[in-house]
Formats: structure tokens, sequence, C-alpha cells
């Protein structure tokens, strides 16, 4: 995927309006759409049905395209395309929601893992959270696993500008490919602390602007901006890892 040959393809159907410039920008983007389109996998809408939704998109896109604007193709289609196949799967896919019940023991798991991080200066174990909460082991670990899917299907709802945290993660030079699932950022969480989970969860999640995160993390706004981009490199590390 060379996102500079896709955006001169778009650049010059811009400029040069017609079916042949189309059919080139068109399969320039391709690669990109079902990439962005694999990441709605298993969402109750066949990948094939995602891929058709997205490449419609895509058209879409290079037809209101304008270079003279001065942004590159990849940075206006990408939040294009995924706002359609958002749009798609609201209408045709039934998506799980968390029960009300595990969504409270979620919020219950966290604020002890928090109070416990404070006590013993260091993330608390599986058996710790289990002895102080009451719980069984397995009952921690079901919990855990019920937020961290919940947590990938956040992550990935659109900023106010319309990126998402994958879109942070990705480079349009090493291409969108590398992160078709949501499987490889579940598999990069885990190597983060808590307190760096908590970062993300307040900004992308909850949508908080770095102000207002440090305000509730007891930091500066600059510390709050190095750290996020600290764990942004360090996800993007993870999920290029084999």
């Amino acid at each position: 995927m060379n996102a500079d040959l896709i955006h001169e393809t778009a650049r010059a159907y811009a400029l040069n309006p017609g079916e042949a410039t189309l059919e080139t920008a068109t399969m320039a983007g391709l690669p990109l759409s079902y990439a962005i389109a694999a990441r709605f996998a298993g969402r109750g809408v066949e990948l094939e049905d995602l891929r058709q939704v997205a490449a419609m998109a895509l058209v879409s896109a290079l037809k209101g395209f304008d270079p003279s604007r001065g942004l590159r193709f990849t940075t206006y289609v990408t939040p294009t395309i995924t706002g359609t196949l958002r749009n798609h799967i609201r209408d045709k896919a039934q998506l799980v929601r968390t029960p009300r019940g595990l969504r409270e023991q979620g919020i219950e798991l966290d604020h002890m893992a928090e109070k416990l991080t404070q006590q013993l200066r260091r993330e608390p174990l599986v058996p710790e959270l289990a002895e102080a909460l009451g719980w069984t082991v397995q009952r921690v670990l079901d919990v855990q696993a019920v937020r961290e899917r919940s947590q990938i299907a956040s992550f990935d709802a659109p900023s106010d500008s319309g990126l998402m945290l994958f879109d942070r993660l990705g480079d349009e030079e090493s291409g969108y490919d590398t992160f078709e699932s949501g499987q490889d950022l579940r598999r990069a969480l885990t190597s983060l602390t808590h307190t760096e989970k908590k970062l993300l969860s307040y900004r992308f999640e909850e949508r908080l602007s770095q102000q207002a995160t440090a305000k509730k993390m007891n930091m500066t706004q600059m510390q709050v901006s190095r750290m996020e981009r600290r764990v942004l490199q360090t996800l993007k590390q993870e999920m290029l890892a084999p």
C-alpha cells in the first residue's frame, strides 16, 4: 500500500476528472479501503459487504476531494470510509453491548485496581484483586476480558476530528493492513500499566481533552501529552511485532 501513489492518483483525478483517471485512483485506493473495512469484520456484517461499502465510500471521497486544500488524500478518505462503514453497520447489524451487570463489575474492578496500585505502588496481580474484591480469580479474568472487548470497540470510535486510536497508531507509509482487527490492539494493551491504560481510556474512550485528562490523573497537561506519545509508540511497536 503506497500512500504517495494513492494521493497522487487522487490528485490526478481531481485535476483531470474522467473515467480513466477515476479507475486508476480507485484501484490505487482499494487496498486502503479494504484494510479499513477489515477492522469492522465480525460485527454482524459480511466482510465482502463491508468491502463493497468501503469501495463506494472511496469513490465518493475521490469525487469530493479538493487537493487545493493541502490535505493528503489518505488523511481525507480514512474518516470518510470509517464513518460510512460505521453507519452501515449501525443500520444493518445489532452490535453486542456489555450487559449492565458486567459493566458495573468492570467499574468496580477498575476502582479496586486503582486503589491497590496506590497502596502497593505497582499494578496488583489477579489473585490480589480477587481477594480484595471477594471474587474468584476466574470472575476477575472474565470481567477483565469483557472490559477489554468493550474498550477495543470504544477506542475504535472516531474523535471529534474523525480520527480513531487506530489512525493515531498507523502511519500512511506502513499502511493500514497491519491493524486489520482489534486482536493486535488487545494483545498490545497487555504491555501497558494500569495508569497508561487509564490515560487511553480517558483520551479515546471518554473523549476527554488532554487538559481534562490531566486533571483526573492529577498530572500536568505536558505530562499527559508525553505519556500519550510514549504509550502510542509502545502500542505501535507491540502491534508491529511478529
